[in-house]
């Protein structure tokens, strides 16, 4: 294909991805580090945007490859399927350009693991919410709806009542990092003393 058709299949192809994922032309220009204006025009293919270095920042950007966005092959070749899984990841290069904190030592240590206890908690939820979501639905579980009968209660209830036994585990644990983070201020010591406790239950 001619370049004006390059331009123009790079542009449709970008801004139909950029608005699959429901992102905004102002977060392509951070990401490219342009303003908008050079988004709009890179997606109506008015100015070159066949350059190598802005069709990779394109693809990093959205998450596809740049074969993709030269119109080369119909597959993105990514995990990203929706706006929400962008933010995690997203939020998680944040995370992990934010630390270490610019605190003192100690300060440090209890926020790295503070942080530590939430993202293991979170994989012990991720599994548990998964079984509590397939196992105990309200309707159409003849299993339950037999045991809910045997013990007087409505299927609604008994599941209500799995399901909060299999992610107990992580409403306790918030709760206890809440209660730490909270006596903090108070007594440091005894608060990294209680975190690192809680780290060990994860082996970490």
């Amino acid at each position: 294909m001619n370049d004006t058709e390059l331009r123009k299949t790079i542009g449709s192809r970008a801004k139909a991805r950029r608005k699959e994922l429901g992102l905004t032309m102002d977060y392509l220009a951070e990401k490219l580090d342009v303003n908008k204006s050079t988004i709009m025009r890179y997606e109506k293919g008015t100015i070159d945007n066949t350059k190598r270095l802005i069709v990779e920042g394109l693809a990093n950007a959205l998450h596809v490859t740049p074969e993709y966005l030269r119109g080369e092959t119909d597959e993105y070749n990514t995990e990203i399927t929706d706006r929400r899984l962008l933010q995690v990841r997203d939020l998680m290069e944040k995370v992990l350009g934010a630390i270490p904190l610019g605190i003192a030592s100690s300060d440090n240590e209890f926020a790295e693991n503070m942080l530590l206890v939430m993202l293991a908690e979170y994989l012990e939820f991720a599994d548990s919410f998964t079984k509590a979501c397939h196992r105990f639905d309200f309707d159409g579980n003849k299993e339950n709806e037999e045991f809910a009968k045997m013990i007087g209660e409505s299927l609604e209830d008994f599941s209500s009542m799995l399901f909060q036994r299999e992610i107990m585990h992580t409403v306790s644990t918030l709760y206890d990092v809440s209660e730490t983070l909270r006596s903090y201020v108070k007594d440091p010591q005894a608060a990294q003393g209680h975190m690192r406790a809680i780290l060990k239950l994860y082996n970490l």
